[in-house]
């Protein structure tokens, strides 16, 4: 499904969490310990586009659209950063049509790239240089079959679509395996809580 996520500004709530119920008769002593004071998330919805990037959903269950509730985390301390995957050509020798899906970008062996059978090197160059013509992709190759695939910053980046499919799938070794790009930032992290 082709969408996008956003995110709005994070809000704070005063909560009222108590340790134990309260008992007046007791003076000061009997007043509760305030366990929670504040609360602060953004939530970040989902929005449908037409031209937009395929993408999975974050936890693999929700279709259709969905908002997601935390806050916005970089844990490298680095600022936004670029999602980066990898692709191993294992073998040059392709049984038919493979694809190499990278969101809204299908791209078809020997229509997009053209294969060399007697090489894994060359296949993997001529895949690094079909992916590095993309908008909003690059890509690197490391001369012994190894693609590095940067793609777009941010959430979208953990969510756009990476898979292999077609008649030869197995040719490609992708990390990471479970279908969506990934190591982008900011993530969504938990909501926050204060005492």
């Amino acid at each position: 499904m082709s969408k996008v996520i956003s995110a709005q500004r994070p809000f704070t709530m005063l909560l009222g969490t108590l340790r134990q119920g309260s008992d007046p008769s007791r003076g000061p002593a009997g007043n509760p310990v305030i366990t929670r004071s504040t609360m602060t998330v953004q939530y970040m919805p989902e929005i449908a586009v037409k031209a937009g990037p395929n993408a999975v959903p974050l936890n693999n269950k929700a279709r259709g659209l969905t908002t997601y509730r935390g806050n916005l985390l970089e844990p490298s301390g680095l600022g936004p950063q670029n999602a980066t995957v990898t692709v191993l050509v294992t073998s040059a020798v392709f049984e038919g049509p493979t694809v190499l899906v990278l969101g809204q970008y299908a791209l078809t062996s020997d229509e997009d790239y053209t294969v060399d059978p007697a090489s894994v090197i060359i296949t993997a160059s001529r895949l690094g240089t079909a992916i590095d013509n993309l908008p909003d992709y690059s890509a690197v190759d490391n001369g012994a079959g190894l693609v590095t695939i940067t793609g777009p910053v941010g959430l979208m980046g953990n969510m756009i679509e990476f898979r292999a499919g077609g008649m030869s799938p197995g040719n490609f070794t992708l990390t990471p395996s479970d279908g969506s790009l990934a190591n982008a930032e900011p993530i969504i992290g938990p909501v926050t809580f204060t005492t």
